[in-house]
């Protein structure tokens, strides 16, 4: 079975959350700030794949996690929704 982007940028997310040092409040706090939309059950339910979010609003979510990681001064970033590319295997 192949994953679709969607599915891969979630992946990340939840591979990138503890290396960001960050609880899912937190999380949800950086990504309030930056303009996201839902409530913070729902980026729960949405990192334990239990509801999804729009494109947007799962960028947001990349996008605040990528701050935390360049404020630890970490070379790790989650890709946006943009940047995946269907030829090419992320490692």
């Amino acid at each position: 079975m192949e994953m679709d982007d969607d599915d891969l940028q979630l992946k990340q997310l939840r591979q990138a959350l503890p290396l960001a040092g960050l609880t899912v409040g937190e999380l949800w706090l950086k990504y309030f700030g930056l303009g996201g939309s839902a409530g913070q059950f729902e980026i729960e339910a949405y990192l334990f794949a239990a509801h999804a979010l729009p494109t947007l609003e799962r960028d947001l979510v990349a996008h605040a996690i990528n701050e935390r990681f360049m404020d630890l001064d970490m070379d790790l970033r989650v890709p946006y929704s943009t940047d995946q590319d269907p030829g090419k295997t992320e490692t």
